[in-house]
């Protein structure tokens, strides 16, 4: 819009002052702002938060073998309680865990569903206790054999069953158990995936990683892709024929969606990815020391997050069980 506006004040004949004005004023918006965002983005999310309501309530109701989570609306998931036998990485077993998920994701997503998938990890509050693995699903589906459906298993340990209120503050969300930071992961240093969350894990006390994977129909899955490497498979011809070096970066982006399409051809499943760290305390003075702790081992451990300055609301809610609204 920018330059759009700047092209026609200044092609134009007897242009017009305002149309000056909108261009600066476009450009401006566009510029970076405060984190990752943009101006625009940035005045959009304080506009938001200061127009809505800070009380919000959550109800959390078991439905016969599933559980029901009702904000903005009710979504129901099934939710499976893994059951721990020791470090499985020793004997090799996370790896033959990961890959039973992965099949049942692609089984998923043949059936043509839209399907939410989602994988919590909840550290107890006892520094002995152990952690807590829950998988969600908002279909019934059989799960790995490692996995027993208990619906109750996917009540977080900031909620309980019925109604709870949670207030939103700029920085956190306050329920009657706990004061809670949700925090978003935005970017992995390449390589070093398992490192970071492997730190992430070792903070037993009071974090709460949330995995979520929006599993894409199959049918779509291959369109989409194959849409994908299309639309960059012509701009590289496109450059190339006007003279213009097409860059490394460029080109390995290109290979990896050819590869990724042939990947989901031969019956991968396509997801999109989020993952959450959900950070609790007691108090607020603690929260941001937890909070503070939780980033600076994050990059130490080249793992960015989102801090979610005025969207608590918003990303508590998508962590749950089903990601409603995500």
């Amino acid at each position: 819009m920018a330059v759009g506006l700047f092209a026609d004040a200044t092609l134009r004949p007897r242009s017009h002052w305002w149309e000056w004005l909108a261009a600066v004023l476009a450009g401006v918006l566009t510029a970076p702002g405060p984190g990752a965002q943009s101006w625009w983005d940035f005045i959009s999310v304080e506009v938001k938060y200061r127009l809505r309501r800070r009380l919000t309530w959550i109800s959390v109701e078991v439905a016969g073998d599933a559980l029901e989570f009702n904000v903005r609306g009710t979504r129901r998931v099934w939710c499976y309680d893994f059951s721990h036998r020791g470090r499985l990485d020793l004997a090799g077993r996370d790896e033959v865990l990961a890959s039973r998920l992965a099949r049942m994701a692609e089984a998923l997503a043949a059936a043509g569903e839209h399907v939410h998938v989602a994988l919590h990890v909840e550290s107890r509050d006892a520094a002995d206790a152990l952690a807590r693995t829950v998988l969600s699903l908002t279909v019934p589906a059989m799960p790995p054999p490692e996995w027993r459906r208990d619906p109750r298993v996917g009540v977080p340990l900031t909620l309980s069953t019925g109604r709870t209120a949670i207030v939103e503050r700029r920085h956190y969300v306050r329920t009657p158990q706990h004061v809670t930071r949700t925090l978003r992961v935005a970017g992995f240093a390449a390589g070093r995936e398992g490192a970071a969350l492997e730190v992430l894990s070792e903070r037993v006390s009071w974090l709460t990683l949330s995995l979520h994977a929006s599993v894409v129909p199959a049918a779509r899955a291959r369109r989409v892709t194959s849409r994908a490497v299309h639309r960059v498979g012509s701009d590289a011809q496109l450059a190339r024929g006007a003279g213009f070096r097409w860059s490394a970066r460029r080109e390995f982006e290109l290979d990896a969606l050819r590869q990724r399409e042939q990947t989901v051809a031969a019956g991968a499943a396509l997801c999109q990815w989020a993952l959450y760290v959900v950070v609790r305390a007691t108090s607020p003075a603690q929260l941001r020391q937890r909070v503070a702790s939780t980033i600076e081992v994050a990059h130490t451990a080249g793992l960015r997050l989102d801090r979610g300055v005025a969207t608590q609301r918003e990303w508590f809610v998508y962590q749950l069980p089903g990601g409603q609204g995500w």
